[in-house]
């Protein structure tokens, strides 16, 4: 018998720019005029093909019922499908809802918790929930105390997001991306990052970009739409976006990569109305420490080149904006002002870093931006920041800040383990030793510590300390010499 074969051809439709912003609400509403229906394809069989018990190709209609006119039905992933997990109860949910919005949300104005807490829950809803309670989890010294009567314990870190990741199995997330999976997946990036997990951080900090722009959420057109009615939803896309491009260039700066957003939006309005207004301003602060940082501040830090005569000016400027940045902080929440004031010193020791590798510094005294003693200053005020602003503010920041604290503690030991002894009592402040001594302290214990941080930087300043002693200590002459050998 001679074998046919069957060629088949398949076209490629053009890809189609979305038009309106409608098109993108994540919100389960009515569309006022939905587009024409479209084959679309979802992970489950349709009815007939189940019942039938023969294989479906997903789409809908599917190709058997195409060729049986039949009516091509399939229930939505909702939760029916997706069972949630008991340890996950709504007592629990509301535990770690309230810690975010207490103290989280100040740093990350991006949840509406209205919506969040819809009922019947969406799989996308139970997944953005979980994975903020991962987040939750991973600070447990921020939630609140738990009620007596209830008793109940929030699960692990780890088990919160395996539950996220079991939701989003129901999701297509490449073909229908929305702000609510963005959200998950930056919450996700936040996670892993606190678990110190670089790749997978790294990994869920892009796809929360990838979404963002396939959404043209980093265009300003897409909030000028006619469409673009629902001022919730272009509220916190528009959060959305700052927050993420303040998170991409911390990660670039931490991390060395590469960043994709670059100042594309209008900053966020604040309605002098709104509960939110306050927090917003401290928002609009944090946005101004990291937009100066931009694509060719970040390609100099990752690839650092030669000095050029353009490299000093340009680098004073930065250090010129954030020594004055940031002149009023009395009317921020205290989460908003331990993030700010530790930002921008850790972000003054970025450029100080860049400055050093350029060799443009001077030996001027330690308040000069442009001085190689200038982490003596910067540390001191990092000091004095972790004893006016209570603990609970930092601890709400996340094991960020701590990192942040043990940059300038490196650096300011690195600078004392090279400067000669000599010229640290007329350049440096007195007590420069105990300002590294009281960082050591900060990074052990005010944010519940940092074992991985605090190892490291023990090694450096106990280094520092005994090379400073061995300076300090005067020659010694022959006869003194011959009694230490006979000793």
């Amino acid at each position: 018998m001679t074998k046919c074969s069957v060629l088949r051809i398949y076209i490629k439709p053009n890809p189609r720019k979305l038009q309106t912003l409608s098109q993108l609400l994540p919100i389960n509403r009515a569309m006022s005029s939905p587009a024409p229906p479209k084959p679309t394809k979802i992970r489950q069989a349709c009815d007939v093909c189940h019942k039938r018990k023969i294989r479906c190709d997903g789409c809908r209609p599917c190709h058997n019922c195409q060729s049986t006119n039949s009516n091509n039905t399939a229930s939505p992933p909702t939760l029916k499908h997706l069972s949630e997990s008991p340890q996950i109860t709504d007592s629990v949910i509301r535990w770690c809802l309230d810690a975010y919005f207490k103290h989280k949300y100040p740093l990350t104005p991006i949840l509406h918790r209205p919506h969040l807490e819809q009922t019947p829950r969406s799989t996308e809803q139970y997944g953005l929930i979980t994975a903020c309670c991962a987040v939750i989890a991973l600070s447990p010294e921020i939630l609140p105390p738990c009620p007596v009567e209830d008793n109940f314990t929030i699960p692990s870190a780890d088990f919160l997001i395996a539950e996220t990741l079991r939701a989003r199995e129901y999701c297509n997330l490449i073909e229908h991306p929305s702000l609510m999976h963005i959200q998950t997946s930056f919450f996700l990036h936040a996670a892993f990052f606190s678990m110190d997990k670089d790749n997978s951080a790294w990994y869920y900090l892009q796809e929360a970009i990838t979404m963002l722009q396939t959404l043209r959420l980093h265009e300003e057109t897409t909030y000028n739409d006619d469409d673009a009615s629902d001022t919730v939803f272009v509220k916190y896309a528009q959060r959305m976006f700052w927050v993420l491009f303040i998170t991409e260039r911390a990660y670039a700066l931490q991390r060395n990569r590469p960043i994709r957003l670059q100042d594309t939006l209008k900053l966020p309005g604040v309605d002098p109305m709104s509960s939110d207004a306050e927090i917003l301003r401290g928002f609009l602060d944090l946005i101004s420490l990291f937009r100066p940082f931009g694509q060719d501040f970040i390609s100099q830090w990752n690839s650092p080149t030669s000095s050029t005569s353009a490299d000093f000016a340009n680098l004073f400027r930065l250090q010129y904006l954030l020594k004055h940045s940031l002149p009023n902080l009395s009317n921020h929440s205290q989460v908003q002002q331990a993030d700010l004031l530790i930002s921008r010193q850790w972000l003054k020791i970025v450029v100080w870093k860049l400055c050093a590798s350029k060799r443009v510094l001077s030996t001027a005294n330690s308040e000069d931006v442009m001085s190689l003693h200038y982490p003596a200053s910067i540390a001191r005020d990092i000091v004095l920041v972790s004893q006016l602003v209570p603990t609970q503010a930092f601890e709400a920041n996340g094991i960020g800040i701590v990192e942040k604290v043990f940059d300038v503690g490196c650096s300011l030991a690195d600078l004392l383990s090279l400067v000669p002894l000599e010229y640290q009592g007329s350049t440096m402040d007195v007590g420069v030793i105990d300002t590294l001594m009281e960082t050591v302290k900060i990074v052990g214990t005010r944010f519940g510590g940092s074992y991985r941080h605090l190892d490291i930087l023990v090694g450096k300043a106990s280094g520092c300390l005994l090379m400073n002693v061995d300076r300090s200590l005067p020659p010694l002459d022959h006869d003194e010499s011959n009694n230490v050998e006979e000793i």
